[in-house]
């Protein structure tokens, strides 16, 4: 695997010399050449001869022949696709070229070479063509995802066309089936490096914990022993005797059996967990780091740098990617990194629309440069589980423009996309091959080419409202949080600044662009970007609704029944969600690899049920609450009859709680017993008697950001349902939530599917917050066992205290 300097990869038109008269392939829909490939042709250029031909094929009626070269006729023209013996006149053109670029050389008017260093590089030289040549785009995935326009000439340049990617390296993660693989993979994506979380395949705990204890991480003074090779959490004891050695045994046995491979990865396992160890610890530089968290790059690269100049030795070529992610995000401060190694620097580069994080991001990008020839960025793009579409183009051809020129030579991004987001991942790809193409002039391409020039203004002014949301609302509102890697893409909290009339207005535009297409491929592209509007506008429809019924006081017996009727319209679009997603899944364009159960505040199961709840304690204050409601659980709804049933059930005390201790009597001092707190970002937990729901104590959360009680719970297949009551003191303004969440987990202890209710509690009142969850026997291929029950407080100031009390689960009677 060759990587190149910036000056040879930016220099992607070099050699673009008048060479021969132009080939001509079709003529007034008539074939006048053949397709050449090799006859030892290996099945990747064989598939890529024989999408030329069908695209062409599609395109002008004409059929071209694929021949192999013994078989050809050397009098007529021929189109050569990679190794053929004419294809040695491009040699000179191939010298320096990185492997995924290729050479479209015309030798006279009989002869076209497409040709790249490898395979790869002869496809994207296809692919290539057949975009300039032919006008294909490959927009979307799925049947009617590929725009081939009606030619009756085919031609091929009469230049030298050599081109090579700026970032040799292009990878997202999340694609879902075979119709989304192959629409990236026309779109050039192509990844070379191994970076992610590895260290505990180099280190699998389930043998080294038995032969070398002394590998693991020390924690607060005792040797931590990861109980499964799946389990994360941890970091290697780095100053451990003997660790690079045996690294560098496991690393040499690993290209031993697979010599094909290029590079090995280096990456830190997930999470934090590292040696606290008094050696281990004499190598960090003793400060926090840019996301605020302890430095330990030093330790960490000084082992790399020792690992990788062992393996070198028997491995001249080979390539270790790995993580700058949490403790290791920072570039060392005393250790120069061995040239070998590729950091991928772990960031949501939407946050570079603020100024502030944008100019933190340089700095810290041109460190890692100085500190190391290649290094590469990771990145946070997901299009699903965000409930709008998440687009930002403007932004985004800056970010790849700016990366071109300071070093970055390696692109990888959590994408899990929503293609109802349009051209967001076709420019991201186009981008990261070359960030110096117009952005505007790609999008405007993408539209008409998606829809028809008479529909295309309609589809950008459509993409252009989201935008703005995402470069503006989104970005101001207390959804965004400068700190850490990425956004809180699990949490919808964006939706609170949502205006409505934009989306009735995105409705009207892709209407209008349904109307305007011309033919089928563009009527049912357009088709399948409103559906997938459908989604975003249910969700934006049922988050307000909620948004109304949860800001509205409940002071009295008649806004307890204004509420109730609200919620009755919010749970009817929550299920429309729900059903849109269930649809999705069949559709290879439309389908979500996250999808919204995947995170419970996204799950809209509980929009309604939370707010349904505020009127609980007027249960027993109102007749005409109470025959409400009543009639409510009678419902043809069965979400809405199911959440007032057991109301009703829980009042009458029909229902068996099966969470021990819900109100924190029993406990030693600040300690609950049987709940573990969770702080994730400063202030403390402890029981109190200040203020309380019922019996003598709570707990109190004071001067806090994020975390909470929790406890795991044994529980058998059934629907449980959550209860906890928080109060903010009436002194106090309202600003940050509280979270009530159950999560499915397995034998190993991994967070499966969840739901999660989120509130603002009013001063000066106890807030139920609700949350029920169908607790299934597998979820995501394990066994569950147990839920992880946990009222999480989030947001609030410093000198903030919220009280928490009753916190109790049930499971519903089946």
């Amino acid at each position: 695997m060759r990587i190149l300097s910036a000056c040879l990869l930016i220099a992607a038109g070099a050699h673009a010399s008048l060479a021969a008269p132009a080939i001509q392939l079709v003529r007034d829909g008539q074939a006048t050449a053949t397709i050449v490939i090799p006859d030892t042709a290996g099945e990747q250029i064989k598939s890529a001869a024989r999408l030329m031909a069908t695209c062409i094929a599609q395109s002008t009626g004409a059929t071209i022949p694929v021949v192999s070269e013994s078989k050809t006729d050397a009098t007529k023209p021929r189109l050569h696709i990679g190794k053929t013996a004419l294809a040695a006149k491009a040699a000179e053109h191939l010298k320096g070229l990185d492997d995924d670029g290729f050479v479209i050389l015309p030798v006279d008017a009989n002869n076209l070479i497409i040709i790249g260093p490898t395979d790869w590089g002869t496809e994207f030289g296809v692919y290539e063509f057949l975009e300039t040549r032919v006008g294909v785009r490959w927009l979307l995935p799925g049947p009617h995802g590929t725009h081939v326009p009606k030619l009756k000439d085919v031609t091929g340049p009469d230049k030298i066309v050599r081109r090579q990617p700026v970032a040799f390296s292009r990878l997202f993660s999340g694609l879902s089936g075979a119709a989304q693989a192959e629409w990236a993979r026309r779109n050039r994506m192509h990844g070379r490096v191994d970076f992610h979380h590895n260290l505990l395949h180099l280190f699998p705990p389930e043998t080294y914990t038995k032969t070398h204890p002394e590998f693991f991480p020390i924690r607060d003074g005792k040797r931590y022993l990861p109980p499964t090779n799946s389990t994360h959490g941890w970091q290697p004891c780095f100053s451990a005797p003997g660790i690079v050695e045996e690294a560098v045994k496991n690393i040499k046995a690993y290209f031993a059996k697979h010599p094909e491979k290029t590079s090995y990865s280096l990456g830190v396992n997930d999470s934090a967990g590292h040696c606290q160890c008094p050696q281990c610890q004499a190598k960090d530089s003793g400060k926090r780091n840019a996301i605020g968290i302890r430095d330990v790059s030093d330790r960490y690269f000084e082992w790399c740098n020792a690992v990788v100049t062992e393996v070198l030795k028997d491995y001249p070529d080979k390539w270790f990617g790995c993580l700058a992610y949490r403790q290791v995000f920072e570039p060392p401060s005393r250790v120069k990194v061995h040239p070998r190694i590729i950091p991928y620097i772990t960031y949501d580069r939407l946050k570079w629309v603020r100024p502030e994080q944008r100019a933190d991001g340089h700095e810290l990008t041109e460190r890692w440069h100085r500190a190391c020839p290649t290094i590469a960025w990771y990145e946070y793009i997901y299009g699903t589980p965000y409930l709008l579409p998440r687009v930002y183009f403007r932004q985004m051809a800056e970010n790849y423009r700016y990366a071109g020129e300071h070093g970055v030579r390696a692109h990888y991004a959590e994408a899990y996309p929503n293609f109802g987001e349009g051209p967001k991942l076709y420019l991201s790809l186009k981008l990261q091959w070359n960030p110096n193409q117009d952005a505007d002039a790609l999008l405007r391409d993408w539209y008409v080419a998606c829809v028809g020039a008479d529909a295309a203004e309609d589809l950008a002014a459509y993409y252009r409202i989201w935008e703005t949301f995402w470069t503006g609302p989104a970005l101001l509102c207390g959804w965004y949080t400068a700190k850490g890697e990425y956004l809180r893409f699990s949490s919808p909290a964006y939706l609170e600044v949502v205006d409505l009339e934009k989306v009735k207005q995105s409705r009207s535009l892709l209407e209008t662009v349904v109307k305007k297409t011309k033919t089928e491929d563009q009527r049912a592209r357009a088709q399948s970007l409103l559906r997938a509007f459908e989604y975003y506008e249910a969700s934006a429809y049922a988050y307000a609704g909620r948004k109304e019924a949860r800001t509205t006081l409940i002071a009295n017996e008649h806004a307890a029944l204004d509420l109730l009727s609200k919620v009755g319209n919010t749970l009817g679009a929550s299920l429309r969600r729900k059903r849109l997603i269930e649809s999705f899944q069949k559709d290879p364009l439309l389908r979500h690899p996250l999808p919204p159960e995947r995170y419970g505040l996204l799950s809209g199961d509980t929009w309604g049920v939370g707010d349904f709840w505020q009127v609980y304690p007027w249960l027993d204050k109102s007749q005409a609450v109470l025959r409400r409601v009543d009639e409510m659980s009678r419902s043809d709804d069965a979400d809405l009859a199911q959440t007032a049933k057991t109301m009703l059930q829980i009042r009458a005390g029909r229902l068996t709680p099966v969470c021990p201790n819900p109100g924190f009597e029993e406990g030693t001092g600040p300690a609950a017993t049987g709940w573990s707190y969770w702080v994730k970002w400063g202030g403390r937990l402890s029981r109190t008697k200040d203020v309380k729901h019922d019996g003598d104590w709570s707990v109190v959360a004071e001067d806090f950001q994020r975390g909470g009680p929790h406890r795991n719970i044994p529980v058998t297949p059934g629907r449980y349902f959550g209860l906890c009551h928080a109060y903010v003191p009436k002194d106090q303004a309202p600003s940050g939530t509280v979270e009530l969440s159950i999560v499915m987990r397995g034998k190993r202890g991994i967070n499966l599917d969840s739901a999660a209710t989120q509130v603002q509690p009013p001063p000066g009142q106890w807030t139920p917050v609700a949350v029920q969850l169908d607790v299934t026997k597998q979820s995501k291929g394990q066994d569950v066992t147990e839920v992880l029950f946990c009222p999480i407080v989030d947001g609030f100031k410093k000198g903030d205290r919220v009280y928490l009390d009753d916190c109790q689960l049930y499971r519903l009677e089946d």
